[in-house]
């Protein structure tokens, strides 16, 4: 607390009386009780003590700095003089006298007053803009900053750039008080004000708006913080008052009317209805003039993005949201983009299938890779090569060269980059007229080319070091010697400590902490001393990191590690503390906690260990046995707290994700990677984490990934994965080239599941008779199963005639081995008849689904009723019993649909009464059951919260459908049973173009809307 500001909280005038600072101090006291205001009384506490300091000073003896009378020291006065008077301050004119002075002018004197100047500006530093702009012509600031930082803190030089490029944010000449009052502590008032309401600190701010008051000075922005505090006092009337008050006062004042905009904005949350609509229509006002003053203008893009897509203006929406994009913008900003995306998504979807116009396909493509849509985004993209016309050529490549790199196709993406640069280039030298908005953006995106080159190859150095080498040279042909080089610095940074060059990779990060203020880079130098095994350089850079980001985690484990080798227990128990103290969790430091008291097992006893554990828990885990989960998290944490590494965060994992705690096994997968990531199982693993959470776009990323850096031990099997996430996201031409590249690196593959798959694949490009030679080289020697996949095969892809002929053969088969089967029934055993009994449910059910995709509800009803003549066994039999509700509801023969819908009631009773988990890894299957059960006895709220429970259940593991099956078939269902027909023609239209060969989707269509007689 400075002198000045002691004597305004004491309340009296500045004095030296020791007597008047003791009563004044009492006076304050009788009114600052230490329990009710504790901070207030901290403040009052500090001015005392400060008021007393300088009563204590001797006026006489005191020892005062010579005064400087060299030519450049009384030059300094005179600049000090103008800085000391509020009026000659904001003068640029008394400024420009001065540095036209001889004096100043001359070769001898001109750098004692910079020098002398700039010293004086690191405690004098609150000057109007145009002020700036002129130190910055006459100082060379900006251009000079690099070596000013060896001569003034980095901070200070940081501060004084920014202003001369920025300037300052509130106007001089809106001032009102003394010539002479104390400005400076009145912004000073004002800054912390701000900073205790970004604090949620009110009381805090509310006392610097007095004190500010106290010194008989008045600006805008006081009654703009004032207003501030009286609206997070509740007191939004007041609030409001008084900022149309200062609108009113100054009407052009840009800071006011966003200020304005902003109070309105606030206000809106706290009401509803009407009133929250005239809020923020009047806050849009503001925000809409600030805009057309400043087409960039940051938080009036971001509110109005909001705004517009609130009122359904969604192309205004986007138009504002694009230049927030240009500028960065958070998670929260990213959400509302994506709701304004999918609205122009069903719009531009619509246009698209009406005219196939390059214009909506090409704005539709945008829209995708904004939303994450970045498989759509690629396969839109390709059908549109050929349409485009040849201005919008680099728009294209530039359009690919992004989607390509969010897929993690690095090599696609720098091909693409290449094209685009030189049609940038092209585009540049060929303009005829100087447009520098269209330049500057065309260069901004030449920018971009490189930026994206750089990122690609820095992926691919995990793979081959030579790329690290290669995205450094594109990091450095961009380079500009300003800000904008902060992000190329890091990630060189980055790149060098791969490198092993870990002295550059030190540099850079220095040269960011100390130019740019990016403390973000000790985070980098932390990494590199680890790597440098420079115990002194890690507590360095931890300490910067803790001081700067107390929660970031690396900075406590790597110097908890650090005092663990070296067995200094004290100092890390301290950094243990520390870190609970600021909220920082983490396995790593539970692990040093461990081996504080014990020892480190042997490795050849871990992976014993680890082996008995896969054997006694995971399996059985695996198998939905969750009492095995609890059992055994404890243990295998045991085990990491041995060896806190990727490998083994990576085993906990994959345990987390087989009991479903999909939470747990993300963050342990993520911590791998930040280990090691490069690590092939974690980006595997954690590819399947976002794939059951049906984040399937997220998914293929990473598996991506994993493949870019699979080691030899790794199963080819992770194609046929890559193939299933393409086939979730609709892309099949690439599914099947997944599956095919499996079959090269695998040889002969037998497993019916990969041959289903592969068939599924051919069936949905359009290639029945490949599917059909793949379903007969993987059923050979099973003759029924190949009825049933061939049967299937036939219907869904619309070849009724040979659905048909195929049933046909299929029953003359089972007439002909009737009496042999039966006769050999006496001497077979019960699995015998079993599986002869298995050939007849899976003709009657094909035979079924033949007639709901082709002929009659009743002889569809029929035939799935044929499948029980020999009997039910609802313990493996709900399956069928779930496809004949289905067909009695569709068909509308309730009578019988009632019947078999209580025998799914009385499977799911007896799987409750097991506690078994039949269903574990296939939760949206099973509410298909607890559907079709309560159909005919449930509420139709129970029915719907079955249905909403979907949005929640992770995908069915082997589903290869981009939309669920059972639950699509379900809903429409529930449409049409409360008369929503259209609405259920609507969804089944939706469905049937994501996945046209649809068994449900079919056999609704046939029946429910065009079958000669419809129950619906």
């Amino acid at each position: 607390m400075n002198r000045t500001e002691a004597f305004l909280v004491l309340g009296i005038e500045s004095t030296k009386d020791g007597k008047v600072i003791k009563n004044a101090y009492r006076d304050r006291l009788t009114v600052t009780n230490p329990e009710d205001d504790p901070e207030g009384f901290k403040r009052l506490r500090s001015a005392y003590e400060e008021a007393c300091r300088y009563a204590a000073e001797e006026d006489e003896d005191e020892e005062e700095m010579p005064r400087d009378t060299t030519p450049s020291g009384l030059w300094l006065e005179r600049a000090a003089a103008i800085y000391g008077n509020i009026r000659t301050r904001r003068d640029a004119e008394a400024w420009k006298a001065l540095f036209d002075d001889d004096l100043f002018l001359s070769l001898e004197e001109e750098e004692n007053c910079r020098m002398k100047l700039l010293r004086y500006l690191t405690e004098h530093f609150k000057l109007p803009t145009a002020v700036w702009k002129l130190f910055d012509r006459k100082l060379s600031i900006v251009r000079d900053a690099r070596n000013l930082r060896e001569r003034f803190p980095a901070n200070f030089v940081y501060y004084i750039v920014g202003r001369c490029e920025r300037g300052e944010d509130l106007e001089f000449d809106q001032f009102e008080g003394a010539d002479d009052a104390e400005y400076d502590l009145f912004l000073e008032y004002y800054d912390r004000c701000w900073q205790a309401l970004r604090d949620e600190n009110l009381e805090e701010a509310e006392n610097c708006v007095q004190c500010a008051d106290r010194l008989n000075i008045r600006h805008p922005v006081m009654e703009i913080s004032r207003a501030n505090v009286l609206l997070r006092k509740g007191k939004r009337a007041e609030a409001t008052a008084l900022m149309e008050e200062q609108r009113a006062r100054y009407p052009k004042d840009a800071m006011i009317c966003y200020n304005f905009a902003e109070l309105f904005w606030q206000a809106s949350g706290e009401v509803s209805g009407e009133e929250r609509a005239a809020y923020r229509d009047r806050a849009a006002e503001c925000y809409q003039e600030l805009k057309s003053a400043n087409a960039s203008h940051y938080m009036a893009n971001v509110r109005l993005t909001e705004w517009y897509y609130e009122k359904q203006k969604y192309r205004e929406a986007k138009k504002c949201a694009e230049k927030v994009l240009a500028a960065g913008s958070d998670d929260g900003f990213l959400e509302i983009l994506r709701k304004v995306n999918r609205e122009l998504e069903r719009e531009l979807e619509e246009r698209y299938r009406e005219t196939a116009g390059w214009e909506s396909a090409l704005e539709l493509c945008w829209c995708y890779l904004q939303d994450g849509k970045i498989t759509g985004g690629i396969l839109l993209a390709m059908k549109l090569e050929k349409l485009l016309p040849p201005k919008k050529e680099a728009e294209y490549s530039g359009l690919l060269a992004k989607l390509y790199v969010e897929q993690a196709e690095y090599e696609k993406s720098i091909e693409m980059t290449r094209k685009w640069e030189i049609l940038l280039k092209e585009k540049i030298e060929k303009r005829t007229e100087f447009d520098e908005a269209a330049d500057k953006k065309d260069r901004d995106r030449l920018r971009q080319s490189h930026l994206i080159r750089m990122q690609c190859y820095h992926n691919l150095g995990f793979r081959d070091r030579e790329n690290f080498l290669l995205a450094l040279e594109e990091g450095d042909s961009i380079l500009t010697g300003g800000a904008k080089d902060v992000g190329v610095l890091l990630e060189k940074a980055q790149i060098y400590m791969e490198l092993e060059e870990y002295e550059k990779s030190l540099e850079l990060s220095q040269q960011l902490a100390d130019e740019y203020q990016v403390f973000a880079a000790f985070a980098s130098s932390l990494e590199a001393y680890r790597r440098q095994l420079n115990a002194g350089g890690v507590i360095k850079s931890a300490s910067q990191c803790i001081r700067y980001f107390p929660s970031f985690p690396k900075s406590y484990e790597y110097l908890a590690k650090v005092f663990l080798d070296l067995d200094r227990q004290d100092d890390l128990k301290s950094v243990l503390e520390d870190a609970e103290k600021n909220g920082v969790k983490s396995v790593i430091l539970d692990a040093y906690a461990y081996q504080m008291e014990h020892g480190a097992m042997e490795i050849s006893e871990l992976n014993g260990k680890l082996k008995l554990f896969r054997e006694n828990f995971l399996k059985y885990v695996e198998n939905g046995r969750k009492g095995f989960y609890e059992k055994g998290l404890p243990v295998l944490t045991e085990y990491l707290y041995n060896y806190p590494d990727d490998f083994m965060l990576v085993e906990r994992a994959i345990f987390h994700r087989a009991a479903h705690r999909h939470g747990e096994a993300r963050e342990d997968f993520e911590k791998a990677l930040l280990i090691n990531p490069a690590n092939p199982y974690a980006l595997n693993g954690l590819s399947f984490v976002h794939k059951y959470l049906g984040e399937y776009e997220k998914a293929l990323f990473f598996i991506k990934k994993a493949i870019l850096y699979m080691d030899k031990e790794m199963s080819p099997v992770i194609y046929a994965d890559m193939g299933n996430l393409y086939s979730l996201l609709g892309d099949y031409e690439s599914a099947l080239k997944a599956y095919r590249q499996y079959e090269s690196l695998a040889g002969e593959i037998k497993g019916r599941q990969f041959g289903d798959n592969l068939a599924e694949y051919h069936l949905r490009t359009g290639r029945i008779g490949e599917a059909a030679a793949v379903y007969e080289r993987f059923y050979q020697k099973e003759k029924w199963t190949l009825y049933e996949k061939l049967v299937g095969l036939y219907q869904v892809s619309g070849e009724e005639e040979k659905a048909r002929r195929l049933l046909r053969q299929w029953r003359k088969e089972l007439r002909a081995d009737f009496v042999d089967r039966a006769v050999k029934a006496v001497f077979s055993s019960g699995g015998r008849r079993k599986k002869e009994t298995n050939s007849y449910l899976t003709y009657y059910n094909s035979k079924g689904w033949t007639e709901l995709l082709f002929g009659e509800g009743a002889a569809a009803v029929k035939a799935f009723e044929k499948m029980f003549q020999r009997g039910m066994e609802t313990d493996s039999m709900e399956g069928r019993i779930c496809d004949t509700v289905f067909a009695c509801i569709l068909c509308g023969n309730h009578e019988k649909g009632k019947k078999y819908a209580q025998k799914l009631c009385q499977w799911l009773e007896k799987e409750k009464r097991d506690g078994k988990s039949t269903y574990y890894n296939r939760e949206k299957g099973h509410l298909q059951i607890e559907f079709l059960a309560g159909y005919y006895t449930e509420s139709d709220a129970a029915l719907e919260e079955i249905l909403n429970r979907e949005n929640s259940a992770e995908i069915c593991h082997f589903c290869t459908c981009p939309l669920c099956k059972e639950m699509e078939g379900a809903r429409i269902l529930w449409l049409l049973r409360k008369g929503q027909r259209e609405e259920a023609g609507k969804v089944l239209q939706r469905n049937l173009e994501i996945q046209p060969w649809d068994e449900y989707m079919l056999a609704i269509k046939h029946v429910a809307f065009q079958a000669s007689i419809c129950p619906y």
